[in-house]
């Protein structure tokens, strides 16, 4: 079963990621009017820090909270483009983004619109606050903290320079690392503030979960269905930090971070294929076990070639040792405003199907396409019968998508027309084998193709498949083997390296003795494969030999290095005083 982790947790506690998250509008912020005032419309009593979610106790580094404010300005004492600021403390970054300051009862009637930067909020007001009475309001941004401190409180400042401390919510007394460490292999995305036309994907895997082995494979798919994705420079980035709360709450401390590469121990060897958009990452720790006590990442920055709107949807698939992962990261709408802009909506579609069972691993191709601006955008989605929902996401709000099926062929069935439904679905639309959806923006419409199945038997003997007979396989014993300890020489301190003897048997090949010295003792491992027609009898193996996960079989011994004596010079004598 793919596991999907959530896009904040502990596969991404570390990165001082501020997306554009906060709710986007239809304003313009723009540089204040001719004789423009920064004015103290915030009311320093009310400014508030709370926890964003209960999934955690307290905050943390990395943890992401809310920061809220009232905001009035007495009659007369504003005009349009005069500003009001929030300057945030070095301990909080905001989400960046843009919102209006709508009118409680009519939200088309604005009083201005704020800005979030990272360190601070700006307000600029417009012509609706003159000749008011009582113009006043609120407004919240969501923030991420970015240092520890002792403090129990926070400073913030106001126009003009105005300082207040505020204190951390429910009487938290100091903001830690978080003392949680991740225990299982995971995957998550983001959209890093600092480039709003990328995406950021990272796997995380604790070195609990392969310190058994001395090698891991990481593969990474990220292909994303009608956007164009370019590896950005610098990246893929393959590194380690010791599983300890500071140092997985410090990734880019030296202290913490041991990137890896070829040369490294262990080492890194990264291929990026650029047609397959893929990644693949081998770590091999040079015949050691990877160490329990580190945690190892990838992180990956993908390009998507324009700003990703509000709604924008990615997924990424990616494999450890095989293990499956998914990850989906999705641009939200947050804080006090309404969405604007590009405005985008998804599809997810997936295959059911009827009657006569049918290869669930077996793949039907959709296409697809649309018209926006005049251009007409086209690809394939590769469906699976086991219902597996595809996504075709960052579809323009409004588009109207047609699906088409061509009807599938597969040896021994014969299939029906294709069945589209599901919420604004349009069936037998413009041809009986496509259908036509509307996409809302900032929602997915989930649309399921089903066809019928019936078995069907060849009049062509020729096209009947014929059963291939297994082949004969003969059961052979693995040989024996002798190992002896070193020896040590006439004169000198070194011992001799283990010997190693196999009883050499006929359709087995074995490989060279892996010898590994672990202070005073020697490990010896030898693995045997069977040719082919021949099987290992792995009901009588001989002393040392245990059956192996892929079919082979491993031969390993301890043995005791030999302590050889010391040369030992004679000194001066010693004489009496």
């Amino acid at each position: 079963m793919l596991k999907t982790p959530k896009v904040r947790g502990l596969g991404r506690p570390l990165a001082f990621v501020f997306a554009s998250l906060l709710g986007l509008s239809g304003i313009v912020v723009t540089s204040s009017e001719a004789g423009a005032a920064e004015i103290p419309a915030i009311d320093t009593s009310s400014i508030e820090i709370t926890k964003l979610t209960d999934e955690e106790p307290v905050l943390y580094k990395w943890s992401v909270a809310r920061v809220a404010a009232q905001w009035r300005i007495p009659d007369g004492a504003a005009k349009a483009g005069d500003t009001f600021k929030l300057v945030l403390p070095k301990e909080l970054g905001a989400f960046e983004g843009v919102f209006d300051l709508k009118d409680e009862d009519d939200e088309s009637l604005t009083y201005g619109g704020c800005e979030a930067a990272l360190s601070e909020v700006v307000c600029t007001l417009n012509k609706n606050v003159e000749n008011k009475h009582d113009v006043n309001g609120s407004f919240w941004v969501k923030t991420q903290v970015k240092e520890t401190t002792k403090a129990s409180s926070l400073e913030f400042e106001t126009s003009n320079g105005v300082k207040v401390q505020v204190p951390l919510p429910e009487g938290q007394q100091e903001i830690g690392y978080s003392p949680i460490l991740p225990t299982e292999t995971s995957k998550s995305g983001w959209f890093p503030g600092t480039d709003r036309t990328a995406v950021y994907w990272r796997v995380v895997i604790p070195g609990s979960k392969i310190s058994g082995k001395s090698e891991a494979t990481i593969v990474d798919e990220y292909r994303q269905e009608g956007a164009t994705l370019t590896m950005s420079e610098g990246y893929p980035k393959v590194f380690w930090v010791p599983a300890t709360p500071e140092c997985w709450g410090e990734l880019s401390s030296a202290a913490c971070r041991h990137d890896l590469d070829a040369s490294s121990v262990p080492s890194a060897a990264v291929a990026v294929d650029d047609d397959k958009d893929q990644v693949k990452v081998t770590l091999d720790n040079k015949g050691q076990n990877f160490q329990a006590d580190r945690i190892y990442v990838l992180d990956l920055e993908l390009k998507t070639g324009g700003e990703i709107p509000v709604g924008g949807k990615y997924m990424n698939r990616a494999t450890v040792d095989g293990e499956p992962l998914v990850a989906n990261a999705e641009k939200n709408q947050s804080g006090a405003g309404v969405g604007t802009g590009a405005i985008v909506g998804h599809l997810e579609l997936k295959k059911v199907v009827t009657g006569e069972k049918v290869d669930p691993a077996t793949t039907y191709p959709v296409s697809w396409s649309y018209q926006y601006k005049g251009d007409t955008r086209s690809g394939e989605l590769s469906l699976k019968g086991d219902g597996t929902m595809e996504p075709l996401n960052n579809v323009p709000d409004g588009v109207v998508v047609t699906l088409t099926e061509k009807v599938p062929s597969v040896a021994g069935f014969k299939f029906g027309d294709p069945a589209f439904s599901g919420d604004g679905v349009a069936d037998n639309a413009p041809d009986a084998n496509s259908a036509q959806v509307t996409v809302e923006g900032l929602k997915t419409r989930e649309v399921t193709l089903t066809n019928s199945a019936d078995a069907v038997a060849s009049d062509n003997p020729a096209l009947s498949p014929t059963p291939t007979p297994a082949p004969e396989t003969v059961a052979v014993t693995l040989g024996a083997v002798e190992v002896k300890p070193g020896t040590c020489p006439v004169s000198g301190t070194e011992p001799t390296e283990p010997t190693v003897k196999i009883t050499p048997t006929e359709g087995i090949v074995y490989s060279e003795p892996r010898i590994t010295k672990n202070g005073n003792s020697a490990t010896i491992q030898v693995t045997a494969t069977a040719e082919a027609g021949r099987t290992i009898d792995g009901q009588n193996l001989p002393k040392g030999w245990a059956a192996a996960e892929n079919g082979s079989f491993v031969f390993t011994r301890t043995v005791a290095i030999p302590a050889c004596g010391k040369v030992v010079k004679p000194g001066l004598p010693r004489t009496g005083i």
